[in-house]
C-alpha cells in the first residue's frame, strides 16, 4: 500500500521531471536525434549510460518509499531527473511515462525440460534512462559468480535426426489484470502530471548465438560449427521460426509498440525518427513500423564466412521483415560489416571499442549510424582526464565523416564516483567542438 508521504514523494518528483521535459534544451535534443538517427546531420551525439553503474549514483538507501511498487517509481523518477539535471548529456528528459504490460513467454523447452526464457534480459528497458536492472528492489546483488549450466541439447542429441522437431518454441504469457490494476496505479500517481503510456513490448531483438548458446552450451557451439554444421542449421532454422512467430503473437496480442521515440535501440542510443511510417488514426501496427535489433557476439572468435552462415544470412531474414533494424554488440564487426551492410534496412551498427574506428568509418561512412562505444574500463577502473581527452578526440577524428554517436555503456561500475559521468559528458563536449565545430 503506497503511503500519502510516499504518493508526495512520487508526485513532487514527476512535477519536476516534467518542468526539466519542457524546457527549450530538451526539444532542441530531440530534433538532434531525429536529425541524427535519419541520417541528415554530421554533429555527434553524447549519450552516457551509467547502466550497472546506477546503483552507485541513485542507491537503494537512498529511497525514501518503502512500498515496493512506489520504490520502483522513485528510483526511475529520481535516475532520469539524475540524466538530465547532472549527466546533461544529449538524451532528452520526455514527459512520456510508460506503465509496462506484463510480458513473458514459456521460453524454449525440450521434451517438456526448459532452456530459458526468449526474453532472458532481467533489465528493463526505460525511457531516456537505457537499459537498467531493478536497483530498486532492497534484495537485489550482482551475482557475480558463475551459475550451474547444464545443455538443453546434448551431443547425443545432435546425433538425433529429429532433434530440432523436438524443439518447441516460446508461446507469449500475458497477465491482463494485472497489467490493467498496474495501469490503474501509475494513472492515479501520475497521469495528471505526465504522459502516461500503456506500454507493450518495444524492443525487438533477436540475440541469435545467446540463444543457441544457452540450449548447447558455449563450447559446444563452437564445435558443432565443424562437428555438426547440418544438424546446427536445423535447429536454427527452428530458431528462426520461433522468434519471428513469438513476436507475430505479440503483435497480434496488441502487445508490440511502436518504437521510433525516446524508446532504447540496439545496443546503445534512442528510437527517434521520421523514417518509420507513421500510425495513422484506426491503422494496425505492423513489423513495418518498427526498429528490430540483431547481434552474435559470441561469435567474435568466429569467421566472417562462417558468422555470415550461421548467423547473418538468418538474421537478415529475421530483421528485414521490419521498418529499420540495428546490429552489433560488443564484438569487433570490422571484417563482418560488408554482411551487416547488406541488410536492406539497416540504420544503426555498432562499433566495439576494440574496433579499427578508420576502417569502420571507411565501410560505413554515412550509410547507417556510427554507433561508437568507447572502452568502458577506463571510466570504470580510474580517471585519467588527459588521457581520457586525447583518447576520445582519436575516437571522433577517426570517426568523422558518419553519422556519429558516442555511447559510454556497460559501465557496471565507477567505484563510487558518480561525478565521472558528468565529467566524461562535459569532456565528450569539448572533444566534439575540437573536431567537429
Amino acid at each position: 500500500m503506497i503511503t500519502a508521504k510516499e504518493r508526495e514523494v512520487i508526485r513532487d518528483l514527476a512535477k519536476k521531471l516534467a518542468d526539466l521535459a519542457n524546457q527549450p534544451i530538451m526539444e532542441e535534443r530531440r530534433k538532434l536525434w531525429y536529425a541524427h538517427n535519419d541520417l541528415k546531420t554530421d554533429q555527434p551525439v553524447i549519450d552516457c549510460s551509467p547502466e550497472g553503474a546506477w546503483r552507485e549514483v541513485i542507491t537503494p538507501d537512498s529511497l525514501v518509499c518503502q512500498d515496493a511498487a512506489a520504490r520502483e517509481i522513485e528510483w526511475t523518477l529520481r535516475a532520469r531527473i539524475y540524466r538530465a539535471e547532472v549527466i546533461n548529456d544529449d538524451v532528452p528528459a520526455e514527459l512520456r511515462w510508460d506503465c509496462r504490460k506484463l510480458i513473458s513467454d514459456t521460453g524454449w523447452t525440450l521434451d517438456g525440460h526448459k532452456a530459458h526464457n526468449a526474453f532472458t534480459n532481467e533489465s528493463v528497458h526505460v525511457p531516456t534512462i537505457s537499459t537498467i536492472n531493478p536497483f530498486w528492489r532492497p534484495d537485489y546483488t550482482f551475482d557475480e559468480t558463475a551459475a550451474e549450466f547444464e545443455p538443453l541439447i546434448s551431443d547425443d542429441d545432435m546425433e538425433d535426426a529429429d532433434i530440432a522437431s523436438r524443439l518447441v518454441a516460446p508461446k507469449v504469457i500475458y497477465d491482463e489484470e494485472g497489467s490493467k490494476r498496474l495501469l490503474e496505479m501509475h494513472q492515479d500517481l501520475l497521469g495528471d502530471i505526465l504522459d502516461v503510456h500503456w506500454t507493450g513490448n518495444t524492443y525487438i531483438a533477436f540475440s541469435w548465438m545467446e540463444t543457441y548458446t544457452k540450449i548447447r552450451g558455449y563450447e559446444n557451439a563452437l564445435y558443432d560449427l565443424y562437428d555438426f554444421p547440418e544438424e546446427m542449421h536445423k535447429i536454427l532454422r527452428v530458431l528462426e521460426k520461433g522468434y519471428l512467430d513469438l513476436y507475430q503473437q505479440q503483435l497480434d496480442m496488441g502487445l508490440l509498440e511502436m518504437n521510433n521515440g525516446c524508446q532504447y535501440n540496439g545496443t546503445g542510443g534512442y528510437g527517434y525518427t521520421h523514417d518509420l511510417p507513421d500510425l495513422k488514426p484506426g491503422e494496425k501496427l505492423t513489423f513495418k513500423h518498427l526498429w528490430a535489433y540483431a547481434e552474435s557476439q559470441e561469435f567474435v572468435s568466429v569467421s566472417p564466412e562462417m558468422t555470415r552462415e550461421f548467423a547473418i544470412d538468418y538474421e537478415k531474414r529475421l530483421l528485414e521483415n521490419f521498418g529499420l533494424s540495428a546490429y552489433g554488440c560488443c564484438d569487433n564487426l570490422e571484417k563482418k560489416l560488408p554482411d551487416v551492410l547488406s541488410i536492406s534496412n539497416i540504420r544503426r551498427i555498432s562499433v566495439s571499442p576494440w574496433a579499427d574506428v578508420k576502417s569502420m568509418r571507411d565501410q560505413i561512412g554515412m550509410k547507417a549510424i556510427f554507433s561508437c562505444k568507447p572502452n568502458p574500463s577506463y571510466v570504470s577502473s580510474g580517471w585519467d582526464e588527459d588521457f581520457m581527452r586525447d583518447y576520445t578526440t582519436k575516437l571522433m577524428q577517426d570517426g568523422k565523416g558518419t553519422a556519429f554517436e558516442i555511447i559510454l555503456k556497460d559501465t557496471h561500475t565507477i567505484q563510487n564516483d558518480p561525478s565521472r559521468l558528468r565529467k566524461w559528458t562535459d569532456m565528450c563536449r569539448e572533444c566534439a567542438a575540437k573536431v567537429f565545430g
